[in-house]
């Protein structure tokens, strides 16, 4: 290994099998629930919302202050580490609640809003202990812009593939109208979901130095501060809330853009299930051809740029969508739009890493758990945020839930979903980080001086 390479590719590609499950299971969920519930168990959409708003209340406290516990000191942190523990007792149960998810237990609206809302909560509650500690690792773990860039580029690759297996595998035993086909899918999911979590686990481990310096950092600090003190810190610093809406903005994409495929194929299209699959392997293609791209234009432009390159390149994609009816033409498009939004994944844990060693120097203690379960907050409001936008506008279009054939209005509406929603967070990403971010190579530079310095 380099010297600027503290661990061996085998450790970072264990570490960034974390974006496969996260991607994998995130776009399972994200274009099953609705549609699922919505086409399938015939709950009005309404009771869909309400249940979405209220995961969003619990979401709203669950993840900072899930990141918050995890910050501090337990009786496992000399022999396991601050971050291993949380992550062995969180993963197995954040896939099988997938599965529940799908098993649905009568068919009482009442009942089956009860069932929907408790096992969304719960997946979410597992997602949030899995994901702080998995994002609050990297930039403890690995410190270099080699190392980060390497890591991330392999986080970003995985996740794409695990995005496409997604999108892909759940239709191969899908038949709409069929909802026992859902849970036989939900089943699959589990079991490579299962796989991928203990594949991560050499990843995930924390060695001796970084077990040590996690101690010395807690005991280190002078006093606790409240969960509110550093929330209060964290809205304060402009980097952390412009990467925070930029991350909202690609995970509202992903959830409206994935939860769009299966009514963009049913009735824009006019096709089975199994056209999802082309259209996965066509975003795979896509993505995965641009990760190197991305990761050698990050090294040698900084990540601020490619970041703003990956916020407008999607939105001025995302045009075509509305003049698209054919198999071909999104075949085209949505290849196109796993090139451009390549370069936000790429560049998500470099930048995220970039932001929190800034936090650091500021305050000269390590508190990622907190900051990542602030920023898996906003993340996860998108499904909240997402569910409202369908909800909005199949009322307003008139959507006919399972029906055959959809009105132009109601085509209409799949359209704005599909495109127009996603096109705008993107450019308001594109005008944040042009006039407000401000982490710059020279900058960023100067931030890993001074830890170096601090021995943080």
């Amino acid at each position: 290994m380099s010297k600027t390479e503290t661990y061996s590719t085998a450790i970072h590609t264990s570490y960034g099998m974390g974006g496969f499950l996260d991607n994998f299971l995130t776009a399972a969920f994200t274009i099953r629930v609705i549609g699922f519930y919505e086409d399938e168990i015939l709950l009005p959409i309404i009771f869909i919302g309400v249940a979405y708003i209220l995961y969003g209340i619990w979401n709203m406290f669950n993840d900072p202050i899930t990141g918050y516990l995890s910050d501090r000191k337990t009786r496992f942190t000399s022999r396991w580490g601050r971050r291993y523990p949380w992550f062995i007792v969180s993963f197995i149960p954040y896939t099988v609640f997938y599965l529940l998810i799908f098993t649905v237990p009568g068919s009482n609206d009442i009942i089956v809003f009860f069932w929907l809302l408790f096992t969304i909560c719960m997946f979410d509650l597992f997602y949030s202990l899995w994901m702080t500690n998995w994002l609050a690792l990297f930039p403890d773990k690995f410190r270099s812009i080699k190392e980060r860039t390497k890591v991330g580029g392999l986080s970003t690759l995985l996740g794409q593939i695990g995005l496409t297996f997604g999108m892909l595998i759940p239709p191969i035993f899908i038949d709409y109208g069929n909802k026992e086909s859902y849970a036989i899918s939900g089943l699959v999911v589990l079991i490579i979901g299962l796989i991928s979590g203990f594949l991560m686990i050499p990843g995930m481990h924390e060695d001796k130095e970084l077990r040590e310096r996690a101690v010395k950092s807690i005991n280190g600090e002078k006093e606790s501060e409240s969960f509110f003190q550093v929330l209060k810190f964290a809205i304060k610093q402009k980097n952390f809330v412009v990467y925070v809406f930029v991350y909202l903005a690609q995970m509202m994409v992903f959830m409206l853009v994935l939860g769009s495929v299966q009514y963009w194929v049913r009735y824009i299209l006019n096709e089975g299930e199994e056209i999802e699959m082309v259209i996965s392997a066509a975003f795979l293609v896509g993505s995965v051809v641009s990760v190197p791209l991305w990761v050698f234009l990050g090294r040698k432009l900084g990540n601020r740029k490619v970041y703003l390159y990956g916020s407008i390149s999607p939105a001025i994609t995302f045009i075509s969508f509305f003049f698209i009816s054919d198999i071909i033409g999104t075949i085209i498009g949505t290849a196109l739009l796993g090139v451009t939004i390549g370069a936000i994944w790429t560049l998500m844990y470099p930048a995220f890493s970039d932001i929190i060693d800034e936090i650091v120097v500021k305050t000269g203690k390590r508190k990622e758990g907190i900051y990542t379960g602030i920023r898996t907050f906003f993340g996860r409001s998108s499904n909240i945020i997402g569910a409202i936008v369908f909800a909005t506008i199949h009322t307003i279009t008139k959507y006919n839930p399972g029906g055959i054939d959809q009105s132009d209005l109601a085509l209409f509406g799949i359209r704005v979903i599909m495109a127009l929603v996603p096109m705008i967070f993107y450019f308001i990403s594109f005008l944040l980080l042009w006039k407000v971010y401000d982490l710059k190579p020279d900058k960023v530079e100067r931030i890993k001086e001074e830890l170096n310095r601090l021995n943080l």
